[in-house]
């Protein structure tokens, strides 16, 4: 009888011990994670009393607000298509991206950097005050930017290279924040992707505009100068294999300034050969190829540039035969590159060699507009040494007056740039313009990538390029 008793005794101890860290579990390991999940209406419910903080661009437009309904508060957005991967929604059903997701807790009034009143009404159960955010958008240059896009697939990205401020990121197709609920069982399953958020997350071939990169290696390390010469025959070939320029066209006697005026395959890939595989590695990485830029946005909106085989980011150490090399140094083989990467890299010429975190957030404010968080410029990594990246920048103005990129010009304003055309194998394009202005005070870099056409770079991104400079230069210089 007592044996009896004892187990049963032993059995209850061990389930009330189970009971005991079960509780602890859910309601202190799991606690955030188990809130922060669709599905749990009573926190949906919870949230829902609280007036969720604004969104804004840099020069005062509401891209989203909470308006109140029957006791409630529902996110609208005023502005409806404008920058709607990038700002995000909001949604009971289908919860939370973008910035929306990013800043959540900032917007519902309970961030640690809303200090004092924010730790009260958490203690006291209070109502939380939620806090308005401020990006860095340009309302007006995003506008354009988007306008640039209609009818094609692509992104345009803009941003401050002496901050690291995104100016405009536009991704197409693109949709309407106010249609989401009624529209999400299409937009999820649309081949064409208008969630996702392009100029962070979309990986393509670079092409000629990575010639950057390469230039940026070879004249650093002292394989070439501007003005080394070469001879081009239209063909370059290496390691049983060959690298040809855009369109078969040949160039005979030519610099290497010329070579990258004109995009001259043949002429990068030697001079890719010469670099070889480890110099080459090691520039990309200077540039933030293999990292994650850190911008303001949920795990997974923003992904690493590199070399990949499918969807699988490859080790910088992983092997390249000498052909890879040389068509690696033109930015095809295996090289794929988001536009936000791209951007950086016009970035890092146009700021002396230096690139700068990039950022979204500007600030934020509480209800009665007193700043409790502003944005610290950072660098984030130094891609080349200054002398390099003046000649660069010089290099570049000439790829703009007389080279692949003369539809980048603007009246009055020195441009410079680099024009990229990555052949997909199936009679369309990847068009790319990389670039910056003024060149001599750059207040501007922008990235523009075109899918599916049967145009060049300098065709049909570069023009779209001046659309968005010209409006960010209008816009002035951000203080």
């Amino acid at each position: 009888m007592n044996k009896a008793i004892t187990r049963v005794f032993v059995v209850g101890v061990v389930l009330f011990l189970a009971l005991i860290v079960n509780l602890t579990y859910l309601q202190v390991v799991a606690a955030d994670r188990l809130a922060a999940r669709p599905e749990n209406k009573r926190q949906l419910a919870k949230e829902l009393r609280i007036r969720r903080g604004a969104i804004l661009s840099y020069d005062g437009v509401v891209l989203a607000k909470s308006v109140r309904r029957s006791g409630f508060y529902h996110r609208t957005y005023p502005e409806g298509s404008l920058a709607p991967q990038l700002v995000g929604y909001d949604s009971v059903r289908y919860g939370r991206s973008g910035l929306e997701k990013q800043m959540n807790e900032v917007l519902l009034g309970r961030a640690p950097e809303l200090g004092v009143r924010s730790w009260l009404d958490q203690l006291l159960g209070r109502r939380p005050t939620g806090a308005d955010v401020v990006t860095t958008l340009s309302a007006e240059v995003q506008r354009v930017a988007q306008q640039a896009l209609i009818g094609k697939r692509g992104a345009i990205v803009a941003l401050d290279p002496a901050t690291g401020a995104l100016l405009a990121d536009a991704s197409s197709p693109t949709y309407d924040q106010r249609g989401l609920e009624d529209e999400w069982a299409e937009l999820t399953v649309a081949e064409d992707a208008p969630l996702l958020n392009r100029v962070t997350q979309g990986l393509y071939a670079p092409g000629s505009s990575f010639k950057v990169v390469t230039a940026a290696a070879a004249l650093e390390e002292g394989v070439v100068t501007p003005e080394a010469q070469f001879v081009d025959t239209g063909t370059f070939v290496i390691y049983g294999g060959k690298v040809t320029n855009y369109g078969d066209a040949v160039y005979g006697p030519h610099d290497f300034e010329t070579a990258l005026t004109q995009s001259i395959n043949t002429t990068f890939a030697k001079v890719g050969d010469k670099l070889g595989r480890g110099r080459l590695v090691r520039k990309m990485r200077a540039f933030g190829f293999w990292k994650v830029p850190p911008l303001d946005l949920p795990p997974g909106s923003v992904v690493a540039s590199g070399r990949y085989d499918g969807e699988e980011l490859l080790s910088p150490e992983a092997k390249m035969d000498p052909l890879a090399v040389a068509w690696a140094a033109c930015g095809q083989e295996r090289v794929l590159a988001t536009p936000l990467q791209m951007a950086l890299v016009a970035a890092a010429v146009a700021n002396g060699g230096e690139i700068m975190v990039p950022y979204v957030v500007e600030e934020v404010r509480t209800r009665d507009g007193r700043v409790v968080d502003e944005a610290k410029p950072s660098r984030w990594s130094t891609a080349m040494d200054p002398q390099t990246a003046l000649t660069l920048n010089e290099m570049m103005r000439r790829v703009v007056t007389s080279g692949t990129g003369t539809g980048a010009a603007i009246e009055g304003v020195e441009v410079a740039g680099k024009t990229g055309t990555a052949e997909r194998g199936d009679s369309t394009n990847l068009a790319w313009f990389i670039g910056f202005a003024p060149a001599s005070d750059p207040e501007v870099a922008v990235a523009v990538v075109v899918e599916d056409t049967l145009a060049t770079g300098g065709a049909e991104a570069a023009p779209l390029a001046a659309k968005v400079m010209r409006a960010a230069l209008a816009a002035g210089r951000r203080p």
